[in-house]
């Protein structure tokens, strides 16, 4: 499942789809997603932001 969070609330969010939308200045990835707290988005996917790592995710990590 890909992850984000909410840009009104901050909460968890899933990336339910993506697709390439025309505009003006060619294509532009977007994806919809959903939050917990049931707001929903379509945004270019460079506006998506990545959750911060569990600690078991963080566990898994290779050391740098």
């Amino acid at each position: 499942m890909d992850t984000t969070l909410c840009p009104e609330c901050g909460a968890l969010a899933e990336v339910q789809w993506r697709d390439i939308l025309e505009s003006t200045d060619g294509p532009v990835e977007h994806a919809r997603i959903v939050c917990v707290d049931r707001h929903w988005f379509l945004l270019p996917v460079g506006r998506l932001e990545r959750p911060e790592p569990t600690p078991a995710e963080r566990r898994r990590s290779p050391a740098r």
